[in-house]
């Protein structure tokens, strides 16, 4: 990495050398030069350790998505700086960012961007469209640069008041660095802080304690599975198997694992999850399909770890194909990621056709509609094998569904956490391939699965909003995480190649260790304010709603559509279902016309069609007004003592509203100018709350009392 940076800082110097000997109408004068010295002595990069600036820019100006690149005073200038791990562009504004409040990285500032996020770089001559490649050479006159993101972010970069040349050398620097051809060039590999483990009650599956303890979580037999433990990483099977899983207890371990060499990857049955008498398992395709004899000795093995020998259903995930999913993506992300007024008019004016076009909504609903399938046939007592290709793609996203589906545990922030680390990372999600983190000569199929797997997710909770613990900025950062090369949680294909990097000094960070990211204000917008918490830590069942409890109208969140009849032990309040029972699994809406678009993700980088002072975030702010004003009424009514309430409570609800702090639809991922202080207070009050409870848990134990 350094003769490489070394290399290419020799080359710019000689670049600008040649400029400075051919001056040119672009060229700056003495005067440019001070107020250039001016600016970069006033605004100075932050560098992680092992962070190597590679080339800057100076008096470049960023201009806001949709806005004619023309208009004076559309942009803000400021420095542009390339390192070995971001794109940093900062300004005198960056300063002053105290004034405003919303989500903080501490690895980035408000205008930066990893080059593991950066997807396509576009550059502007003489008003024509270029994309730029490694294999390109790029123009010595480029008037802007256009840069997609991964996660939906455009950054416009005009270079018209900066010195010849340096738009050139921010482009060479961006393909050069962006885009590694071998894993170990990622930033992830040179960040050599120390770091301390402090994540407790996530579990990694990196053990074969781990395995056993889901073994019994989930009620399965012991009598029927058992873990198999390979101390020896030359001895797996295949690189992208973990060294313990879950297989059928009377199988031995050479028998098992000599007839996975039959699967694709070597992958041979592996359970996942248990319901009652069903198991959920995962399988791949047969490398010769013309030879069915082991599958079917596999499934008559899978068979006889059923109480009652029932015949498991194989549900086939082959479609909709990888290829089918990323084209969906990109129209996706194409139509969230309009360049120009005029094109985003044109998407406006027909935003639904297009959006039809790009199927993205189709292949959510079929996800779901594939989950609601097994988890149906799984609460009737039927195992359900997964099965298509390797084995790594859409049987991690339907076996996670269908846990959320059929588990309350796995709808909370920790069990939710050690899903993904079962299903995606333990077992072998190809995050570096699917998220092209590296552009490795070898052919490999990009596809953001696991962004798949977060949009359902987040249909789930939008149509259940009371049955998950996180929120969908959880599940936003989430996202943004995955191109974080810090943490090593999406960055590798499997845990062999995870094994091999910490041997060759790599340090693990676990991205769920959110506090390395990220202040406690920032962590509270994680935690679901109207969440339903059970009397007992949820284990496979869902939430109770105590038939004491009065639930609050969810303001704004989409209508409530049962699936099934009310049971007797339902009623209606306040025009709300209330389950008085237990409920056991989630019946989700899968049809098209049921979802919708996840707008927080997909258009929080596009100020002109955020809502001022409006949206679910200001409802969820209001949420959390109301779970501290309760919590401080119930210690009013226990001490007798009511003079240190605030004003607003007491004199009434309206005044209470009248006084909220004001946030925009796509907080916290735009800037807000609420008293940043009150806001935080707010925060963090009510985040101290919801570690004991939610609205409904207040609102039930003030009705007890």
């Amino acid at each position: 990495m350094l003769k490489r940076l070394s290399s290419f800082r020799f080359s710019l110097r000689r670049e600008a050398k040649d400029a400075d000997s051919e001056p040119s109408e672009s060229a700056t004068t003495a005067t440019d030069q001070d107020v250039d010295g001016d600016l970069e002595r006033n605004l100075k990069p932050k560098f992680l350790h092992g962070e190597l600036e590679v080339t800057r820019a100076s008096r470049v100006v960023l201009y806001p998505p949709v806005t004619n690149k023309e208009d004076a005073g559309a942009g803000k200038e400021g420095l542009l700086v390339v390192t070995n791990f971001k794109l940093s562009f900062i300004t005198l504004e960056d300063s002053q960012s105290a004034n405003f409040v919303y989500q903080e990285n501490i690895f980035l500032g408000k205008n930066d961007v990893t080059l593991s996020n950066i997807d396509m770089i576009y550059q502007v001559v003489d008003k024509k469209k270029k994309i730029l490649s490694p294999q390109n050479k790029t123009s010595s006159r480029i008037e802007y640069l256009l840069i997609v993101c991964k996660n939906f972010r455009t950054l416009k970069f005009g270079f018209k008041n900066s010195e010849a040349k340096k738009g050139k050398n921010i482009a060479d620097a961006l393909l050069k660095f962006a885009f590694p051809t071998q894993h170990n060039l990622l930033f992830l590999y040179r960040y050599k802080e120390k770091y301390y483990n402090t994540i407790r009650n996530v579990t990694m599956f990196n053990k074969k304690s781990d395995w056993v303890s889901e073994l019994h979580r989930c009620g399965a037999s012991t009598k029927d599975w058992r873990v198999l433990y390979i101390d020896n990483e030359s001895s797996l099977p295949g690189n992208s198997m973990p060294m313990s899983y879950v297989i059928p207890k009377d199988i031995t371990d050479e028998d098992y694992l000599q007839t996975a060499q039959t699967f694709r990857g070597a992958r041979n049955a592996i359970w996942v999850y248990q319901y009652e008498s069903a198991s959920l398992i995962r399988m791949a395709e047969l490398a010769d399909k013309t030879d069915s004899r082991m599958e079917n000795v596999v499934i008559e093995r899978v068979r006889a770890c059923h109480p009652t020998k029932r015949q498991p259903y194989i549900m086939d995930l082959t479609k909709p194909t990888l290829h089918t999913i990323n084209t969906s993506y990109q129209k996706l992300r194409q139509l969230c990621t309009p360049d120009s007024p005029k094109t985003f008019s044109e998407q406006d004016d027909k935003f639904l056709k297009h959006l039809e076009a790009s199927s993205w909504l189709l292949n959510v609903s079929q996800c779901l509609s594939y989950a609601h399938d097994v988890a149906g046939r799984m609460k009737n007592g039927e195992t359900v094998i997964l099965q298509e290709n390797e084995g790594r793609d859409m049987c991690c996203l339907i076996s996670s569904l269908t846990q959320i589906i059929l588990d309350a545990y796995v709808r909370t922030i920790n069990g939710f956490q050690s899903l993904v680390q079962k299903e995606w990372v333990a077992l072998g999600h190809p995050f570096s391939d699917r998220l092209r983190h590296v552009n490795s000569p070898v052919v490999t199929e990009e596809c953001p699965l696991f962004l798949l797997f977060l949009d359902c997710t987040w249909q789930l909770l939008q149509q259940y909003p009371q049955d998950f613990e996180f929120t969908e900025t959880y599940l936003t950062t989430m996202w943004d995480a995955a191109f974080m090369p810090i943490f090593d949680t999406f960055q590798f294909n499997s845990e062999h190649d995870r094994l091999v990097a910490r041997n060759e000094g790599l340090i693990l960070r676990p991205v769920w260790d959110w506090g390395e990211q990220f202040a406690d204000k920032d962590i509270v917008y994680f935690s679901n304010p109207c969440y339903r918490r059970p009397a007992v830590e949820p284990s496979r069942r869902s939430v109770v709603l105590p038939a004491t409890a009065i639930p609050l109208p969810i303001i704004g969140a989409p209508d409530y559509h049962p699936v099934q009849p009310l049971s007797s032990g339902s009623r209606i309040v306040q025009g709300i279902p209330v389950d008085t029972e237990p409920r056991v699994i989630l019946s989700p809406q899968c049809s098209v016309k049921w979802l919708d678009v996840w707008v927080q993700c997909y258009y929080r980088w596009l100020p002109i069609v955020e809502i001022p002072n409006g949206g679910m975030p200001q409802v969820e702010l209001f949420h959390r007004v109301i779970l501290s004003n309760i919590c401080k009424l119930q210690q009013a009514l226990q001490t007798g003592d009511f003079d240190d309430l605030p004003t607003s409570q007491q004199n009434g609800t309206e005044r209470m509203v009248q006084n909220l702090p004001s946030v925009n639809s796509f907080f916290p991922f735009s800037r807000n100018n609420s008293d940043p202080n009150e806001l935080t207070d707010i925060l963090i009050a009510s985040n101290e709350l919801l570690v004991d409870g939610s609205i409904f848990d207040a609102i039930s134990q003030a009705h007890n009392e």
